[in-house]
């Protein structure tokens, strides 16, 4: 039986899409999902988007050829308790890897380190819970030296609670915490085979 052009177009065309989207769901199953949520040191108070904490983390996996995709959730003022109440919204499905960071700013308006800690807790267990690989940065970890260093901030005077980093100092912490999220990418990666 011969085919008529058309037919033989209309076959092909249709096999070039399956084949078209079996190619895009596997590329999207390869590349990695990583949210960073937290307060305004996630999000990047004071510097361009493409300069906080996760587009520079992005860039820096890029640069080693990870297939990576890091949405920034920081909110400007966030607390524990805001990040437990954003949570599931902030990370949806598909995410692989949570970093967070949260916590002064709980500090700052009064509750107890027992209650930041606890609250901290619940976080990590819920993504845990999910899944989800986590990364728990504690906001004095992430900027720890940095605090001192009035050159990395984009205040020009200090006061507790009211500094953020500019882009060097992201790229300093950026620094220090790539390699905890490189040994997270290698762990979903074994999961995957």
């Amino acid at each position: 039986m011969l085919l008529s052009p058309s037919t033989v177009r209309t076959r092909v065309l249709a096999g070039l899409l399956v084949l078209g989207t079996v190619f895009l769901a596997s590329a999207a199953q390869a590349q990695i999902r990583i949210v960073v949520i937290g307060d305004s040191n996630i999000a990047g108070k004071g510097v361009p988007s493409d300069q906080a904490y996760p587009a520079k983390l992005e860039q820096a996996l890029r640069a080693k050829g990870y297939d990576v995709i890091v949405q920034n959730a920081g909110v400007n003022g966030d607390t524990t308790t805001g990040v437990l109440g954003r949570l599931d919204s902030a990370v949806p499905n598909g995410t692989q890897i949570a970093i967070v960071c949260v916590g002064v700013n709980d500090i700052v308006h009064g509750s107890s380190p027992a209650a930041v800690a606890a609250n901290l807790g619940k976080i990590g267990g819920r993504l845990r819970a999910r899944g989800i690989e986590t990364l728990m940065i504690r906001s004095a970890d992430f900027q720890g030296s940095l605090i001192d260093r009035p050159d990395l901030h984009v205040e020009p005077t200090r006061t507790p609670g009211r500094y953020h980093l500019n882009a060097t100092g992201y790229d300093i912490v950026v620094a220090r915490t790539l390699p905890q999220v490189v040994a997270l990418i290698a762990h979903v990666k074994s999961k995957r085979t």
